[in-house]
């Protein structure tokens, strides 16, 4: 009866023999197969969003820079017609009354004049131009004079009688407080003396305002925090959100020195002669640049910039994260299959197989954590983050855009800064802050409007006045010492490669104010998020590292009016924020919470090691004195973060605890069987040469399953 088993289970082994190389062979394909499918689809989608972004963004800018031309175009062509139906006129006298029917005539002309050449209209008059404009609401006439002065600011007379039709180069004009470009077309005595090439009679200059040209500009979605600018052809701005650069005379060289504008030093090609279009990137810029790009306006020599925010072309990151983490594990599996096949034709040795394997785990769940650091998501989508100037204007655009389309009052904007000296975590999800916040106000400042701030989500709330001064540009500026508790729902399943965006909720403190407030990017010196301008450089963050901060807006909605009857606009209600991201540092829970797991496994391994040469009952207390220490340790990190959710590092105290049962209750097999004269060999094989695979196994699947 026991060879009949013997030989029974001799031929079993034979014939699973059989299949496991062919099964271990099939395993590989098709691990490689779909190792490769899944690097194949991230650098599709790499490859597609990058090609998104690229055809969007020319869109976006080519349709922008077409608007523009469109309406220099309309422009060029109803001031042409009407110079050329000024030289046919065969009695000039009649110009004047031609001139005021056409304009008042032609809506799409903001202003428009005959300007003779002196005593050519009338010997007893020297000039002779009437100008009619509408630049501003109002509509004007008058006369001007002293245009035949050689200077630039007349180059909109001098320049036609000598080069034909021209743009001017934009000037800032302080009568109607606002930026425009002439148009000016020569006119002639008749058609015979145009085509006989005699000096031109007088010219037709047409202002146009560029608010009117950029007005779709500004409409265009470039994203939150996305804008045009534009530059003319002797590299002048000539548009900008924030209107003070465009007022000042700010030209290239002089901007691409100050901060907000040192992404115009890596767009060189945008300047070139030979410009259509060009594009650039966030690897090539910088990622608070997002991506920028640059067309040519052919009607003036213009260079049209467009500044596209990066959410409006964000990668998903979850998806991302699970691509990458999804081809790590095929990688992987495919790597472990193979070296199985090796050992089973003993190309290795166990050992040998067992080293590898626990390499490529390791390996496998590193990678996977620095995606998963990598890749997180901590702003939603609905965020509009400001990081300079610019931003903030568009967004105030967008807002009074959207407020006038649902015909609701605007608002009023109250300038808000703040700086934060101090942040300490009293529990896990309560933070102590200090510091100073400060608002600015136009003087005469509003009576509905107090000076008076509010932090949402604080549960401790301490202002005391620090100052209240007026500046010599007549402001009022009054700030605050604070101290405040806000109270935070903050994830800690990640610990302890986790991240955490604390949020300083502002608001004016009285509820039923239509004040939105916008922060005083003025006051600070740098902008940019890993400039941290809100936060004191010296602040103590502990095992904290601070990795960016910045403000930016949230759209809160309340399920109320809070009892003030015509409060019913809280969907679309900005509140203003500050983000501070910090992310824990690796040391601390290294030494505190990684080093001793690292050292309890390895003495649960020497336990393991020492299986053969220690008696049973000493072997047993060993592995108790180790779980107990692995007790202590668990409750020291319950302890410290006081949560009731179970986090990642936490399960490995419970993968110990497992790892110990099965040990015990192997060992007390492999002490049953020598007791018994059986064969013990392969509870020793299971316990010492797959411990490590295991135990690298079990941590791997647990990332997975908490990052994927």
């Amino acid at each position: 009866m026991q060879l009949i088993d013997e030989k029974s289970a001799t031929l079993a082994k034979k014939v699973s023999g059989k299949f496991i190389t062919p099964l271990l062979v099939a395993g590989i394909l098709i691990c490689l197969v779909n190792a490769i499918i899944a690097c194949y689809l991230i650098y599709q989608e790499s490859s597609v969003f990058q090609k998104t972004v690229r055809a969007e963004v020319k869109t976006q800018t080519i349709d922008a820079a077409n608007q523009i031309s469109e309406k220099l175009a309309g422009i060029m062509n109803d001031v042409n017609n009407f110079a050329d139906r000024i030289t046919r006129l065969e009695d000039k006298q009649d110009t004047l009354g031609f001139l005021r029917h056409e304009f008042y005539q032609n809506s799409n002309l903001f202003s428009l004049s005959t300007t003779f050449k002196p005593y050519a209209f009338d010997p007893t008059r020297k000039y002779v131009a009437p100008y009619y404009e509408r630049l501003t609401d109002e509509e004007k006439e008058f006369e001007l004079t002293g245009y035949d002065q050689n200077s630039t600011e007349f180059s909109w007379y001098n320049r036609p009688l000598k080069e034909g039709p021209i743009w001017t180069e934009p000037y800032y004009e302080p009568v109607n407080s606002v930026l425009m470009t002439t148009y000016s077309v020569p006119f002639y005595q008749s058609e015979k003396a145009r085509e006989a090439g005699e000096a031109p009679l007088g010219v037709v200059p047409s202002d146009v305002s560029l608010d009117h040209l950029t007005t779709d500009l500004k409409q265009i979605q470039f994203g939150a925090g996305g804008y045009g600018i534009i530059f003319s052809s002797k590299q002048n701005l000539i548009s900008h959100p924030v209107f003070s650069h465009v007022r000042e005379g700010e030209s290239l060289n002089t901007l691409k020195h100050k901060d907000g504008f040192n992404y115009l030093n890596k767009i060189d090609k945008c300047f070139a002669d030979d410009l259509t279009y060009a594009f650039y990137n966030g690897e090539v810029m910088d990622n608070d640049e997002d991506y920028a790009a640059c067309a040519h306006i052919p009607q003036t020599d213009w260079i049209l910039i467009t500044r596209m925010s990066a959410d409006m072309f964000q990668m998903d990151k979850d998806y991302r994260r699970k691509s990458n983490i999804g081809a790590i594990s095929w990688i992987a599996a495919s790597l472990i299959l193979i070296i199985l096949l090796l050992t089973r034709y003993k190309q290795i040795t166990w050992s040998q197989n067992n080293i590898w394997i626990s390499i490529i785990l390791v390996t496998g769940t590193v990678a996977s954590l620095e995606f998963a650091r990598s890749l997180n998501t901590l702003e939603e989508d609905s965020t509009v983050v400001i990081t300079n100037t610019a931003q903030r204007e568009a967004f105030i655009s967008n807002y009074d855009a959207q407020l006038t389309q649902l015909r609701l009052d605007l608002p009023d904007y109250i300038s808000t800064g703040l700086m934060v000296d101090s942040l300490e975590f009293v529990n896990a999800n309560n933070i102590h802050l200090t510091g100073i916040v400060w608002e600015r106000f136009e003087t005469p400042r509003p009576e509905h409007i107090a000076p008076e701030i509010a932090f949402n989500e604080a549960i401790e709330s301490d202002l005391k006045l620090a100052y209240r001064q007026t500046l010599p540009t007549g402001e009022e500026v009054v700030g605050w010492h604070f101290s405040v508790v806000i109270r935070q729902e903050l994830d800690y399943s990640k610990y302890p490669f986790d991240h955490k965006n604390i949020v300083i909720r502002l608001t004016a403190s009285n509820i039923g104010s239509n004040t939105v407030l916008v922060p005083d990017l003025e006051a600070y010196e740098k902008l940019g998020k890993t400039d941290n301008p809100a936060v004191a450089k010296d602040i103590v963050l502990e095992e904290w590292t601070l990795k960016q901060s910045y403000y930016k807006y949230t759209y809160q909605h309340f399920n109320t009016n809070f009892g003030i009857n015509g409060h019913g606009f809280q969907e679309i209600s900005p509140e203003l924020n500050y983000s501070i991201n910090i992310e824990r540092s690796f040391l601390g829970p290294f030494v505190t919470t990684l080093l001793p797991v690292m050292v309890m496994v390895c003495l649960l391994y020497a336990c393991v090691v020492s299986m053969p040469y220690t008696p049973y009952g000493e072997l047993r207390n060993n592995i108790t004195a180790v779980v107990f220490t692995i007790l202590l340790a668990h409750y020291s990190i319950r302890e410290h973060l006081q949560i009731n959710e179970v986090v990642y590092f936490e399960v490995f105290y419970f993968l110990l605890y497992v790892i110990a049962t099965v040990f015990m209750l192997i060992a007390h097999y492999y002490y049953r069987a020598k007791a018994l004269d059986l064969n013990s060999k392969h509870f020793k094989r299971v316990a010492i040469v797959w411990y490590w695979p295991i135990l690298t196994s079990a941590i791997y699947v647990i990332t997975i399953w908490t990052y994927y």
